[in-house]
């Protein structure tokens, strides 16, 4: 076995499952699974939310000591099952070592789903959230529209605002603004059931899912970081509404 290409193939594991949202021990454990089929006598992982150290070593090898930074995080479950069953096949010895590292590869670069797809699925679920917390047609209508708005923040923001929390704080604002102006102009809506549906995509559920997993888990730096980084996102969604009704409210006593 080529020890080297193992080692890259870890790492690159690591980095797919940590980019993807995966739990700090779900990522430990695959790239130790795989790091173990070389049955070299020492063997370390430690990964974080935004990065993983990882050493191979044996009296028969020069030591391997690898660094990835995580800097784009997301959340595709799907990759993390693809890359589980990769490491699985590699451990059974369905696939071999090389080509682990070419299929990684291929998950890495592909897209899982297209930026239409992707924006038709926000528009729905704005509407869907709203439908399932009672709102009538027009509520989802404008929630629909507040979805819209949130595709296009997020494609206008791309690559040219570096600053997620800002990014959440303009989404969450434009929301709140434009469903305040809608029920100004129709009356039979519900501005607080539109507003909570149209945020529901920019909730962090898995961030706190993963938080509280990897503190029961017992990586407690890991467990922090993700219900800190969940908190921030609360936050700026909480700053944009709170801007937006302001905002609203202060043009309202204007006019």
């Amino acid at each position: 076995m080529n020890y080297k290409v193992l080692f890259k193939t870890a790492m690159l594991a690591g980095e797919i499952m940590a980019q993807s949202g995966a739990e700090t021990f779900r990522v430990e454990d695959t790239m130790i699974r795989l790091l173990k089929t070389s049955n070299f006598q020492f063997i370390d992982v430690y990964a974080t939310t935004t990065g993983i150290v990882s050493t191979l070593s044996d009296p028969s090898i020069e030591p391997i000591t690898g660094v990835k930074r995580i800097s784009d995080r997301s959340n595709n479950l799907s990759r993390i099952n693809e890359v589980n069953q990769i490491s699985r096949n590699v451990c059974e010895g369905i696939i071999t070592v090389e080509e682990a590292y070419e299929k990684l590869l291929t998950i890495r670069n592909y897209k899982t789903y297209s930026k239409l797809t992707i924006a038709f699925a926000t528009v729905v679920a704005t509407a869907a959230s709203v439908g399932l917390f009672g709102g009538n047609i027009v509520d989802c209508i404008i929630a629909a529209l507040n979805g819209m708005l949130i595709v296009s923040i997020s494609r206008l923001s791309y690559n040219r605002v570096d600053s997620v929390f800002m990014v959440d704080v303009a989404k969450s604002f434009t929301v709140a603004l434009m469903t305040m102006f809608c029920v100004f102009f129709f009356h039979e809506t519900h501005s607080e059931i539109i507003i909570i549906g149209s945020i529901m995509p920019l909730v962090p559920g898995i961030p706190i899912t993963n938080a509280v997993r990897d503190t029961l888990q017992g990586n407690y730096m890991s467990g922090t970081a993700r219900a800190t980084e969940a908190f921030v996102i609360s936050l700026g969604i909480a700053i944009g509404v709170g801007a937006g009704l302001g905002l609203f409210n202060f043009i309202e006593r204007m006019f």
